[in-house]
């Protein structure tokens, strides 16, 4: 429950940037968090394993997104009924919301976790695994599934705890597992020379402590919102309602998934495992540059929505510009830093093997050549979601993914082989963020205002 006082309006503060400070800096440290657990992991199995261990990994990523999907059905839509109902003033039911929510995500996150043992080397021989790599991934994720179903339980649980007025102990939940990641990362692969499944070992740790956290948070925590067995009894019209809002969510990242099931099939038939191992040391670093932008989106966000649903058009306006000025600064210099340093952060992967190093110096300079405009995109999907426009929020999130960059990756190759593969995204980016700046410029004109000039005309109430 939120501890501050209910007489205060916490959305209301004479200067803007200290407010997006203070929405943003926890979603920022807790997605440079999550984002540090895909890197570490990264780093330390292709200094010891080699190019066959990362594309290992890579290879499962599909499956982890895929895990990520299901904890969103559950942890969004169960997460939203809860606000919901903490803003009726219907206590009760929120409780019983949140036991529901615990429930469900144990339940598909285990019946996942028992059909991947299962279905283990089918699932590795669909998602593109070779006789040399297929080890390697088997030994990966036979260790690292029980830390899957933890992730699942407790990224779902995390909403509930950030909704509950604890930003900063939902965002201690995503750091603790990247700090123990990465204290235990490298105890596990060179002291105990356990190799990949070291990695795995350690992720599972990390995943299990910050398990744990969230537990204790529901069940003896300060918090009014505590799990207990009688608000646990799953409730037809609760299932229904939470799978019925998370939807949406569980949409974008099953196309996630199928799109880097697709991509990763690609760099395999026109690049080999060394592409899918070149590939994975790119996306590690881009999604350290991007996770910081996607926190300062979700601080604007609610900020946004605040303004926009009070008829301040221009202030909302001003926090979307602000937003973006800080994103594009944030993307400017990593663009910046992977066009002039590109080789030795690919040898922090790596520093033996050069072709390896040579491809994914190569790969990181070409995902990365619109990092700069890449804000315009996700700030506007972020808008669009704010002030309660899902139908454009999810054209511009799943138009990327299942309309551009799919098409695009079975096309271009059959023109330009590898490069066909490397250069979609980025045509698929350029395309997105064009139809996101004509999408915000549409809007505002309606409204009287402007998003590219300094001065903005006089808002209609409209």
């Amino acid at each position: 429950m939120d501890t501050t006082d209910t007489t205060q309006n916490p959305f209301k503060s004479k200067k803007l940037a200290p407010l997006l400070v203070r929405f943003s800096a926890p979603a920022v440290a807790g997605m440079f968090a999550n984002a540090l657990y895909n890197i570490i992991s990264r780093i330390y199995v292709g200094q010891d394993v080699g190019a066959a261990g990362l594309a290992g990994i890579t290879l499962l990523f599909p499956l982890g997104i895929l895990y990520m999907g299901f904890s969103a059905l559950i942890g969004v839509g169960s997460n939203a009924l809860f606000s919901i109902r903490l803003g009726e003033k219907r206590t009760e039911e929120a409780r019983r919301i949140l036991g529901n929510g615990f429930i469900l995500l144990t339940i598909v996150s285990t019946v996942l976790t028992v059909l991947s043992y299962i279905f283990l080397d089918p699932i590795l021989a669909l998602l593109g695994a070779d006789a040399e790599v297929l080890p390697l991934a088997r030994a990966y994720a036979q260790v690292v599934f029980p830390g899957y179903l933890l992730f699942g339980i407790g990224a779902g649980m995390n909403h509930f705890i950030r909704s509950s007025g604890r930003p900063k102990t939902a965002m201690a939940t995503q750091l603790i597992g990247a700090f123990i990641n990465l204290v235990f990362g490298p105890l596990f692969i060179f002291s105990f020379h356990w190799g990949i499944r070291g990695a795995a070992a350690a992720t599972v740790l990390g995943q299990g402590i910050s398990f744990l956290w969230v537990m204790w948070f529901f069940l003896r925590g300060n918090t009014l919102y505590r799990l207990r067995l009688n608000y646990c009894k799953l409730k037809k019209r609760i299932v229904l309602g939470c799978m019925a809002i998370g939807f949406s969510q569980f949409a974008f990242q099953l196309a996630s998934s199928v799109l880097n099931f697709i991509l990763n099939h690609a760099l395999l038939t026109y690049g080999g495992n060394l592409a899918v191992s070149a590939m994975g040391i790119a996306v590690s670093v881009n999604t350290l540059v991007l996770m910081p932008l996607l926190g300062i989106s979700q601080g604007a966000q609610p900020l946004i929505g605040y303004n926009y649903g009070a008829r301040k058009y221009k202030t909302s306006i001003q926090t979307l510009k602000m937003a973006l000025r800080w994103g594009i600064g944030i993307t400017t210099l990593g663009f910046v830093v992977i066009e002039i340093f590109a080789v030795p952060i690919a040898s922090v992967f790596n520093n033996s093997d050069t072709a390896l190093v040579t491809l994914a110096a190569r790969v990181l300079r070409i995902l990365n050549i619109l990092l700069p405009i890449l804000p315009l995109q996700i700030m506007a999907t972020s808008f669009f979601q704010a002030i309660n426009q899902p139908i454009k929020a999810a054209f511009l999130s799943l138009s990327r993914q299942v309309l551009l960059v799919i098409p695009l990756v079975l096309i271009l190759p059959l023109f330009w082989k590898l490069d066909g593969v490397l250069y979609a995204p980025v045509v698929a980016d350029f395309v997105a963020t064009l139809l996101a700046m004509y999408l915000l410029h549409r809007f505002f004109a309606q409204h009287g205002l402007t998003l590219f000039l300094r001065k903005n005309k006089q808002p209609s109430n409209n």
